[in-house]
């Protein structure tokens, strides 16, 4: 090997080991997010890992004794819930109509998924109002056992078996038929004995 052609294997070798290490130090240049944002990180992941508050979940977690008074203290404001959720159907089919139609309208997409934004938010405030009175005459055991389960996180194959269980047609004895597309029917709750 002549002299020029070991200077130019060794500004070869030069060049990728200083590649090598810019580029590892670029990675992590890129990619440390440091301290502060590492927490970020974790809280958002934590936070996307949480379904959200689950009512169905939360009445199914009570013993049948704690069940059936909290629905008898929820049932003054059945109408006010049902119209709320017929007024959410209705945006709802409102969306569909709107985001479906040609000539597209951005302008009464957005109008429409506002509206609909509104009517569900106007339900869930009610519903979870209604929830929290009702929580609040149970026993601490029974209230944090529910809570819990109605908080459940994703992953925990419970989304899975309650989808399992709809797609057999029938949950808890209920006839899952009875719902039409705009939601449960007036008089649809809780059997009574």
């Amino acid at each position: 090997m002549s002299r020029i052609n070991l200077w130019i294997a060794l500004l070869l070798v030069s060049v990728l080991l200083n590649g090598v290490l810019i580029g590892a130090g670029a990675h992590r240049w890129l990619s440390d997010d440091g301290a502060g944002r590492a927490s970020i990180r974790a809280d958002a992941a934590d936070a996307a890992s949480v379904r959200g508050f689950e009512p169905r979940s939360f009445f199914r977690a009570l013993p049948e004794d704690y069940r059936r008074p909290v629905f008898e203290q929820m049932e003054g404001s059945r109408e006010e819930v049902f119209a709320l959720m017929r007024d959410l159907g209705e945006k709802r089919r409102a969306v569909r109509a709107v985001l479906t139609a040609e000539p597209f309208d951005p302008d009464a997409a957005q109008q429409a998924l506002r509206e609909a934004r509104e009517a569900r938010a106007r339900l869930e405030q009610r519903t979870e109002a209604l929830i929290l009175d009702a929580a609040a005459t149970l026993p601490a055991d029974i209230r944090r056992e529910a809570f819990e389960q109605a908080l459940t996180r994703r992953g925990d194959g419970d989304h899975d078996r309650r989808r399992h269980r709809r797609h057999e047609g029938d949950r808890d004895g209920r006839d899952l038929d009875r719902r039409g597309r705009d939601g449960p029917q007036p008089g649809d709750g809780p059997d009574r004995d």
